[in-house]
């Protein structure tokens, strides 16, 4: 696609492709609907251990995996809505129907079954979500509804986890009904979103531009979520441990979390990109270094809250800044396929956090005086170590091409 052709597609795209395409993380974020209705389900089905009773939280994650990879499968011989119909669709009956479950066994494992229809559609939205603004977008508008979708996912999760508390409060059937409310945001998409005019191509056909580079961050990007990921893992056992508060307490952190990203992403997106001289994801790493050192060592309210929102800053920029590093190592005929990989590798680091920080604490010595610290003695000095790695691989690329560098400017289309 030439450059006047590409300007005259993205002048037809007005604000209603836009809030489409923002949209989308938000399926990924439905899973807070249930979220607070973890211990009204366990209370229903007495006869499910805590560890089981977790899977309801875990299987989503899991089987997000697969569905990731499905993407890039799918796309060789379906429209890109279509799959992503397919995944809306997903989202809505794998919520919705596990609130029909009678509270028995077979109950209990129809639950089980409905959350892995849903986390295979999460695992499906993520790289739709981020492949769509590709598709459809490039330059400075590109970047900005990158940006903006991470803010869009991190508040969205925050309105689904509070209205799927308050339905909770009179039934945990009503927390998975309320996945409904998802509708008038599948109406939105269907009628807002264009298909992309962009034939996908599998990654590993994009040519040379597709080298070790980007190889490099998806694997990267996968072993660094392992101990990122922690923070979202310990952080009520790590305040209840520490003396600092009750699960308000955890909560009132974790929403700190989210407010700071959201407002960081947007920052990022109007007006921090381009200013940091392409060394975006390794500023953004040290920041939640910075936090992870808190969080190890100041136990007090006041000092987490600090701690949350450096947190907050830092994966506000290190998420839209991976996805647009990604991106920019690549065709845009294979941000799909890309993406995928992105999005399954980043779940399986999740997924394997706590086993891996379990692993490395004993070995590290981490751990000794507060048991449920040890993850984040182990993340920080690793995060460090993440910093300096990504610095240099950055700099090795910048000096090579500068317009591989998220954060710098595009090279001119021929």
């Amino acid at each position: 696609m030439t450059e006047a052709t590409t300007a005259k597609v993205q002048k037809t795209l007005g604000t209603a492709a836009k809030i489409a395409c923002l949209c989308i993380i938000m399926f990924q974020y439905a899973k807070a609907f249930s979220t607070p209705a973890l211990s009204a389900i366990g209370a229903a089905f007495p006869f499910i251990d805590s560890t089981n009773l977790k899977l309801i939280e875990s299987i989503p994650s899991l089987i997000a995996i697969p569905g990731a990879f499905s993407v890039a499968i799918f796309e060789r011989f379906m429209k890109k809505k279509t799959i992503l119909w397919m995944a809306m669709i997903m989202t809505l009956v794998g919520g919705v129907a596990a609130g029909f479950m009678p509270e028995t066994m077979t109950g209990w494992y129809g639950i089980i079954a409905c959350r892995v229809v849903l986390g295979f559609a999460r695992g499906m939205i993520f790289p739709m979500a981020s492949s769509f603004i590709a598709d459809l977008f490039t330059g400075g508008t590109r970047d900005k509804l990158m940006s903006f979708k991470t803010a869009s996912g991190g508040l969205s999760g925050v309105v689904f986890q509070m209205i799927g508390g308050a339905l909770a409060v009179m039934s945990w059937r009503y927390s998975f009904i309320g996945y409904a409310f998802i509708i008038p945001i599948i109406i939105m998409v269907a009628i807002g979103l264009p298909e992309p005019d962009v034939k996908p191509i599998p990654l590993k056909a994009g040519g040379a531009k597709t080298g070790w580079p980007v190889w490099v961050l998806i694997i990267l990007a996968g072993v660094f979520n392992i101990f990122m990921f922690s923070v979202f893992t310990n952080m009520s056992l790590c305040v209840k441990a520490t003396g600092i508060g009750s699960p308000l307490q955890a909560a009132t952190i974790m929403s700190s979390i989210t407010f700071a990203t959201a407002a960081a992403a947007i920052l990022y997106g109007a007006v921090i990109k381009g200013h940091l001289g392409g060394f975006d994801i390794p500023i953004s790493m040290v920041f939640m270094a910075v936090a992870f050192f808190i969080f190890s060592h100041y136990f007090t309210l006041s000092m987490y809250i600090a701690g949350a929102i450096i947190f907050g800053i830092g994966f506000g920029i290190y998420n839209p800044a991976l996805i647009l590093q990604c991106v920019k190592l690549i065709p845009r005929e294979a941000a799909t396929s890309s993406l995928s990989y992105l999005a399954a590798i980043q779940n399986l680091g999740q997924f394997l956090s706590a086993y891996v920080l379990a692993f490395l604490a004993p070995i590290m010595g981490a751990g000794l005086v507060v048991k449920q610290l040890a993850g984040w003695e182990v993340a920080w000095p690793f995060v460090i170590g993440f910093v300096v790695l990504a610095t240099v691989l950055i700099a090795v690329v910048k000096g090579k091409n500068k317009s591989l560098i998220a954060g710098l400017p595009d090279a001119k289309m021929e």
